[in-house]
């Protein structure tokens, strides 16, 4: 039998109806099970690493246990990678589960199926609910199969129609959790719970504010911390694994060396100073942190406002064994350089990351000028950032020889740099030879490079020229 409702604000419903499901969300357990919140957390400690990944430890109080005790630990992460975790300290280790079938209406759907729920529909015209008792038989692209009156029916789903279930399933949890069965402990003790939990991860900003000359300048590096995990950490000791660790792909196989070391380095680690980790380096965030889902938080890690910096261009070209009738005209790039070293106020090593470069105006105002990717830096490096092409110094190239020799080929070049700037400039001009090479003669110094590379520092005053000529023998292969 139809059940007619006259509801005059019938949006209201579902409101009612979601109240109504959480006030029962109590999760029931057997009379001999244990659950354990996070009131029973003594600490919390997270390690975020490059790469969408994190190690989270945690200490929580335990009540004795009897033997084969279901324990169910609550409030851990929606994305934690279940062939990880590992619990100490609670007892021989029987069984673990990671508990992650949450409540939705797609999980509810599947529960019902086969059985009898209530399907409510308001006509928009008088506001009146009709609700009928169904079974549901099936749902699939978007529609439900519902059994009425010994006939079928199609119900598109997210329509107009809903469905209001009995009750909530115990086993649809309104939050992950895990449990755990072991031999049992014979008096209260902290367990320590650690696992791999995707959805967090960290990345390295730096911002260098140069000064009025752009000699010197300030450097400031922010750690950003992303939690997208779905679940918040409040109170955290955060460390910061700086590099990129090698992960596991087979699903069956347990991640174990580095939560170990990790959690050995953790309480040798009271400052930001990092700790040497195998090829990587470890950073322990001074204060604790609250890292809430969906939030992106800066620390500061690494501060410096003595830095001297060095202002070059630098320009690469390719001198092969062939004739080249072209005249190559090109812009340098600008690049700056200062020395990752105890005395510019640094001396650590530099994680990875982005570096943007600020210098005020005439007026004072700090406008942005450029910056790049930085690889990892370390103690005495020294750290270049690429600005971006030049806009008053240009570079001229032309072959002005080619000739054949018993050997190889003689190849000579002129190289003309024009400065248009009041300022004086610095080019570093680098020459790649595709075979082995001999420079014959130069019109300026030279250096060989170790990668095997010849390279001019060339000073051009402002408003003027320099002109470079060499020629290189290139020779054979045998």
């Amino acid at each position: 039998m139809n059940k007619v409702i006259k509801m005059k604000h019938p949006h209201y419903l579902p409101a009612l109806l979601i109240g109504t499901l959480t006030a029962g969300s109590t999760i029931s357990q057997a009379a001999d099970s244990v659950s354990v919140g996070i009131d029973q957390r003594q600490s919390l400690g997270i390690t975020l690493y490059n790469q969408n990944l994190a190690l989270i430890r945690e200490v929580r109080d335990l009540p004795p246990l009897k033997s084969d005790q279901v324990v169910t630990i609550k409030d851990v992460s929606k994305q934690l990678q279940p062939e990880t975790l590992r619990i100490k300290n609670a007892g021989t280790i029987l069984e673990q589960n990671f508990n992650s079938r949450l409540l939705s209406q797609q999980a509810l759907l599947e529960y019902y199926l086969n059985k009898e729920l209530k399907l409510a529909r308001t006509n928009p015209a008088t506001g009146e609910e009709v609700i009928n008792t169904v079974t549901l038989l099936s749902i699939a692209g978007g529609q439900a199969l519902v059994a009425r009156n010994n006939s079928v029916e199609t119900i598109p789903l997210n329509s107009q129609w809903r469905f209001i279930f009995p009750s909530r399933p115990d086993k649809l949890l309104t939050q992950p959790s895990l449990t755990f069965r072991s031999q049992g402990t014979s008096a209260p003790q902290p367990a320590q719970i650690s696992y791999l939990s995707s959805g967090l991860s960290w990345n390295m900003n730096y911002v260098l504010t140069l000064n009025d000359k752009g000699d010197r300048a300030n450097l400031s590096g922010m750690a950003t911390l992303n939690n997208n995990s779905g679940s918040s950490y409040p109170n955290t000791h955060v460390q910061l694994m700086a590099g990129i660790v090698s992960q596991v792909q087979q699903p069956h196989r347990l991640y174990k060396s580095a939560p170990r070391e990790v959690m050995a380095a953790m309480a040798d680690a009271p400052s930001t100073s990092p700790v040497q980790m195998e090829a990587f380096h470890l950073y322990q965030l001074p204060q604790k942190v609250d890292l809430d889902t969906g939030q992106q938080k800066q620390i500061s890690l690494i501060n410096s406002d003595k830095l001297a910096i060095e202002r070059r261009f630098h320009h690469e070209f390719y001198v092969g064994a062939h004739q080249d009738s072209q005249k190559h005209r090109v812009k340098p790039s600008l690049r700056l350089s200062f020395k990752n070293g105890e005395k510019e106020g640094l001396g650590q090593p530099m994680p990875a990351g982005s570096i943007r470069v600020f210098r005020p105006d005439a007026q004072g105002a700090l406008q942005f000028i450029g910056g790049s990717n930085l690889n990892h830096k370390a103690k005495n490096d020294p750290v270049e950032i690429t600005l971006g092409q030049a806009f008053d110094l240009s570079i001229q190239r032309q072959q002005t020889q080619f000739t054949k020799t018993y050997s190889g080929h003689i190849v000579a070049q002129e190289v003309r740099v024009s400065n248009a700037r009041e300022q004086p400039a610095t080019l570093v001009l680098k020459a790649n030879f595709g075979q082995q090479w001999e420079i014959e003669n130069s019109s300026l110094p030279f250096e060989v490079l170790n990668s095997g590379r010849a390279q001019w520092t060339i000073k051009v005053a402002g408003k003027s020229d320099q002109l470079l000529n060499f020629s290189v023998h290139l020779k054979e292969r045998k």
